[in-house]
């Protein structure tokens, strides 16, 4: 191991670990980034670049999040684009459109209304938006941001399996085996968090929770378009067809089969005719706290000060971005902390 000591010892190389990291650096911090080898969880995403236009009206300080830190990634998403620069937002109902409008305006967000005759293969809906949104992929945008990384000082990330251990008398947490020393620890695990904090004896919020989507060959589709009324259908271009995702039912996704008949009636009430047994269904992990009024346009706990049902621990914060695209946010509240 490296001996010589940092200001800031991150574990989790991922789209949140690495954007603390290059935040970190920027800022003349020495910091030293740490991973277990394993694809961070971002790379199993439905893979969009979010404006923040679809949250709105429901999660505003998400919206807002989104929309203001999305200019950070334009270097990076630009080789990762798959199809235009720009989605579509449609409505069945005037009433919703309005709404969702009137939410764009508050917070700022380009949108252009747009023929919406114009939408594409679908049902000519009631009104139809141009939105800053495009899909992308996001092994290619992992690896612009490791060589961001590596450009801004961040020494290459160190395979390595953390275990942390919280000292009882100290109330100070280490890594096993020895890490480098360092005056603070910044767990931004994913999916991992949860498992890490209970194994090192200390409670938190957090939870996994499983989402899906299918990929569907075949198709084609020019940009991201989004149903935001009705069943709230998401289709995203890829590589080979299509990505095609819905929200949970009540907070949860039901089994691989019931999710996938759920995609494929989606499609079928779209008039996206497609070969039924092509469509694969690919799940993620979601870490997020219990808590419903956490903030969620990013989550950062510093354990010095920790909320109600957090252990106290002297030199630990804990980072979950709302959404990848609120990395950046996320990063920027980790700094200030260290401040």
């Amino acid at each position: 191991m490296i001996d010589d000591s940092v200001d800031v010892l991150v574990i989790g190389s991922g789209l949140c670990g690495l954007t603390i990291a290059v935040t970190a650096a920027r800022h003349g911090l020495r910091v030293r980034c740490l991973s277990d080898g394993r694809p961070g969880a971002s790379l199993a995403n439905f893979g969009q670049l979010h404006s923040g236009a679809v949250y709105a009206p429901v999660l505003p300080a998400l919206s807002t999040a989104c929309w203001e830190q999305r200019d950070r990634w334009h270097d990076l998403a630009r080789p990762a684009r798959f199809g235009k620069a720009h989605g579509l937002a449609l409505f069945h109902s005037a009433d919703a459109a309005q709404r969702y409008l009137d939410a764009w305006r508050r917070i700022g967000i380009d949108a252009l209304e747009v023929d919406p005759r114009g939408a594409g293969r679908f049902p000519s809906p009631a009104a139809a938006f141009r939105i800053p949104d495009y899909s992308v992929d996001m092994s290619v945008l992992n690896a612009g941001l490791v060589d961001l990384a590596r450009t801004s000082g961040v020494p290459d990330v160190q395979r390595y399996t953390a275990v942390l251990r919280r000292d009882p008398e100290s109330g100070l947490v280490s890594i096993a085996p020895p890490a480098p020393p360092s005056r603070m620890v910044v767990l931004a695990a994913g999916g991992g968090t949860p498992t890490l904090l209970s194994n090192a004896g200390i409670q938190h919020t957090l939870h996994n929770r499983r989402i899906a989507w299918g990929r569907q060959p075949g198709l084609a589709a020019e940009g991201v378009t989004y149903w935001l009324d009705g069943d709230l259908l998401a289709i995203s271009p890829d590589r080979s067809g299509i990505r095609v995702g819905l929200p949970s039912v009540k907070g949860g996704y039901g089994t691989t089969a019931e999710e996938r008949a759920r995609l494929l009636e989606a499609l079928d009430r779209h008039r996206l005719h497609q070969s039924r047994s092509d469509l694969s269904l690919i799940w993620g992990t979601v870490c997020e706290p219990t808590s419903l009024l956490a903030d969620p346009s990013s989550l950062v706990v510093d354990l010095r000060r920790p909320p109600d049902g957090w252990t106290p621990t002297g030199n630990l914060l804990v980072a979950l971005p709302g959404k990848w695209t609120t990395a950046w946010h996320c990063a920027d509240q980790v700094v200030d902390a260290l401040a």
